[in-house]
């Protein structure tokens, strides 16, 4: 039987508006932004982009650019195990092994020099903060959630703070 729905409600990711939820559309890559009783925000992500965007929600300190790696390059059985994970460190332990190979991967790019470091990194910048990433598409699609750089760690999703008029 295939996963279709995850509901994750303001308890779940914190930085949601209280009564806010989140419906994820697991097969259709859809996200909806639930409350008071009606849809606030929705929007499809590109594969790259929800994974990105499930990790993020799931991270409530952010995500490192070798966890964030890991999800983009998971098998998708792996990916719906990631879905349904409660916890962190649950998240952890599942990409453990993909975190092994790319920890290792990032190193032997560092010895071979920064270049190729910075190319591989890249796309994960690109996912999350370019146009079609998770960013963009959560800006202009009203979900009043932003991600945020970690000093060059990684990313961290957080609540948009509205501009003073």
């Amino acid at each position: 039987m295939r996963m279709r729905y995850i509901h994750l409600s303001s308890k779940d990711v914190p930085i949601l508006p209280a009564e806010h939820s989140l419906l994820l559309n697991v097969e259709e890559r859809i996200v909806t932004l639930l409350g008071q009783g009606q849809v606030c925000a929705q929007c499809r992500f590109p594969r790259s982009a929800f994974r990105l965007l499930v990790l993020l929600l799931k991270a409530p300190y952010g995500a490192d650019y070798v966890e964030l790696l890991a999800c983009l390059r998971c098998s998708e059985v792996v990916f719906r195990k990631l879905v349904l994970a409660t916890s962190y460190e649950q998240i952890g332990a599942i990409l453990a092994p993909q975190i092994a190979c790319i920890r290792q991967e990032l190193e032997q790019m560092m010895l071979r020099g920064k270049d190729q470091l910075e190319k591989e990194l890249k796309v994960v910048r690109r996912v999350a903060k370019e146009p079609g990433g998770v960013d963009r598409l959560l800006k202009k699609h009203g979900f009043a959630l932003t991600v945020k750089g970690l000093n060059r760690k990684g990313y961290l999703l957080t609540r948009e703070i509205p501009a003073l008029v």
